[in-house]
């Protein structure tokens, strides 16, 4: 065997070392499969594998993920402080603050999901980490609603960096139908960050309000941007960037098995660029159905994540409690569950219909009267109804597109778009509806049965075009993509199958 992996005949194909140097090529796997020896040990090798990324990636990424929801809805939680007389704001500006994030957010989607991998992964995640942590301290510091804006503004541009580049990473390295389950723990720290973030600002605005001169509300944008900073420095070691040139965390035979494992999966990919792939997911149906299922996510969430204290607090509850009963929707939001479910049957779009029915149903309870006991449960059901379909969503993006180029571009499509409908979110709860706010949760009720809508027709085609391919094709023998020459066709493929 050579040095770098390869077969002593120059095949690109990996292989696995056996405990007895015995060599396992991967050819002589796919070739003959009824040789269950062989097949056992590459098993035993690939479920250590994937426990290693497992322990690696997924408790990283998620801390990551929760400071940046922490960093970007904190603003709500410092609303219930002085935030607005401190800064002078009248009129809009507390709402422009709030809809100038998703200005630079959208803006910057698509061009990081190019160069994320161009770039090294470890180097854009943490490089834009520590941007956008600056970015959310600079905002303790501001004496205008100016400065606040601005400051919103370079937040967004910079969370792109982990928010929606991080489901491609996590692609590289995944199965699809590994994929939920692990975008659903990274996505669901923001809901463990919706919890925190009430008992953080529970305990800053209760004991540091006014703290060396300093106001309540500026503490809180410290205390929660410094790990932000500190993390994004330690994420340049901890983060590797593709099974290609992963470091001494792999032994040689798990690295061979990655690297069979991206191939297995379509991304054979050489160029970090493919013009043909990008123009593909432009025109793609699939994209454009998930961009509906996702604006209709994301006008409920984004108003869900700003203004929940504010509707709990207008249910006649004082400011400080209302931080700490924002905390229970959050960890009844149920994401995980929803999604390793999701993964075990191969399953988005009952998955997305099924929540949203929950988050519509949350929004009746809103709607149906005073009552304090229904409209919180009503808030509890909303948070069940909209962050499992975050993971599902771009789950189902990634599973269904073949090459990087178009993958990177359907997820940041699907992200970028429906984040433009992100800003009606934020103006939509407005003071002078206090405390029914009948026409903010009338339009996410109408928005959130929009998304459900759509996951089931985007099913339904999908599901027509695989019985297509079987009638035609006949059924696949195996899911494995390994040297396809997707090249101009892409999921079209005649042997690739949706992901329903």
């Amino acid at each position: 065997m050579s040095g770098n992996g390869n077969g002593d005949n120059g095949s690109k194909k990996g292989s696995i070392l056996s405990d007895t140097e015995n060599v396992i090529s991967y050819e002589s796997i796919e070739r003959t499969p009824t040789s269950s020896t062989q097949t056992e040990k590459f098993k035993i090798v690939e479920n250590r594998l994937v426990r290693k990324i497992d322990l690696r990636l997924i408790p990283w990424l998620s801390v990551l993920y929760l400071l940046l929801s922490l960093d970007r809805n904190n603003i709500g939680n410092a609303r219930l402080g002085s935030l607005e007389k401190d800064l002078n704001m009248v009129g809009n500006d507390y709402y422009t603050a709030l809809t100038i994030f998703f200005a630079g957010y959208v803006l910057f989607h698509i061009p990081s999901n190019l160069v994320v991998k161009r770039l090294k992964p470890s180097r854009w995640i943490s490089g834009t980490m520590i941007m956008w942590g600056i970015c959310s301290l600079c905002q303790a510091f501001t004496h205008n609603a100016a400065g606040l804006i601005a400051c919103r503004f370079f937040l967004g541009v910079f969370e792109t960096g982990v928010g929606p580049s991080t489901p491609l990473f996590l692609s590289f390295w995944y199965q699809r139908e590994e994929l939920a389950t692990r975008v659903a723990i990274y996505f669901g720290s923001s809901t463990v960050a919706g919890a925190f973030a009430g008992a953080i600002a529970y305990g800053v605005l209760g004991t540091m309000e006014g703290a060396h001169g300093v106001a309540g509300w500026r503490w809180l944008f410290i205390v929660e941007a410094i790990p932000t900073i500190v993390l994004g420095f330690l994420s340049f070691i901890v983060l590797p960037d593709v099974p290609e040139t992963a470091g001494r965390w792999l032994t040689r035979e798990e690295k061979d098995v990655a690297i069979q494992r991206t191939k297995q999966s379509g991304n054979t990919d050489e160029n970090a660029f493919d013009k043909k792939q990008f123009l593909a997911a432009l025109v793609d149906y699939k994209v454009w159905f998930a961009v509906m299922i996702y604006i209709g996510l994301n006008i409920a969430l984004a108003s869900f994540a700003v203004f929940l204290p504010t509707i709990i607090r207008d249910m006649g509850f004082s400011s400080l409690s209302a931080q700490l009963l924002s905390i229970p929707p959050y960890v009844a939001a149920g994401v995980l569950f929803v999604s390793w479910n999701s993964d075990r049957t191969l399953q988005r779009g009952y998955h997305i219909m099924a929540v949203c029915g929950l988050g519509v149903l949350g929004y009746i309870f809103l709607l149906a009267s005073l009552n304090v006991g229904l409209r919180y449960t009503g808030a509890v059901l909303v948070a069940c109804g909209i962050y499992p379909i975050i993971p599902l969503t771009l789950s189902w993006v990634s599973n269904n597109q073949l090459g990087h180029t178009k993958r990177g571009v359907a997820i940041a499509m699907t992200s970028m778009i429906a984040q433009c409908f992100s800003m009606l979110g934020t103006q939509i709860y407005r003071a002078e509806d206090s405390p029914r706010y009948v026409k903010g949760h009338v339009i996410c009720l109408v928005f959130l049965g929009l998304a459900g809508l759509s996951a089931f027709t985007l099913r339904l085609l999908l599901n027509r075009e695989n019985n297509r391919r079987d009638r035609e094709y006949g059924v696949p023998d195996t899911k494995d993509m390994s040297g396809i020459d997707i090249d101009g066709v892409y999921d079209k493929h005649r042997q690739f199958r949706y992901a329903l």
